[in-house]
């Protein structure tokens, strides 16, 4: 009877000592976790940039970037990385008719890469043009793309 009592007692200490403990995982301060995270792998799948009403497009000859401007003829340099650089021909509805004989040749630079659903998309444009109006130069730097909904 005395043994059956000393035993009842080192379990219930050792119940008593124990349970708290475990208990503790979620009491204040949570769980701890150590060490670095494991790498995230960069996304993958194709890239795209979305003309102005239009549809996704990868490495585009033409894009209509907003219902007055447009590039084409364009030669990209990069894609698919975090921004796409092309050379081409930009013109628009406040230069004509002289841009329609002689448009503005220039840079087209792409940006603001997102991630929708295993593709990417641009976000914003940049066209740099020699002898462009100083108003136009501004309005055609980050100029916003249409982007797939998150």
């Amino acid at each position: 009877m005395k043994r059956a009592s000393l035993l009842c007692a080192a379990v219930l200490t050792t119940v008593l000592t124990v349970v708290p403990t475990m208990a503790g995982c979620g009491a204040d301060g949570g769980v701890r976790v150590e060490g670095s995270a494991p790498p995230s792998k960069p996304p993958r799948g194709p890239v795209y940039v979305i003309a102005y009403l239009g549809d996704p497009l990868r490495r585009p000859s033409r894009l209509a970037l907003d219902e007055f401007n447009s590039v084409t003829g364009i030669r990209w340099e990069s894609w698919g990385g975090e921004s796409a650089v092309g050379t081409g021909e930009l013109s628009g509805t406040w230069c004509l008719p002289d841009c329609q004989e002689r448009p503005y040749r220039g840079t087209i630079t792409l940006s603001d890469l997102t991630w929708h659903e295993r593709a990417g998309y641009y976000g914003r444009f940049t066209v740099r043009a020699d002898g462009l109006p100083p108003d136009k130069a501004k309005e055609l730097t980050g100029g916003k793309l249409t982007v797939p909904e998150s």
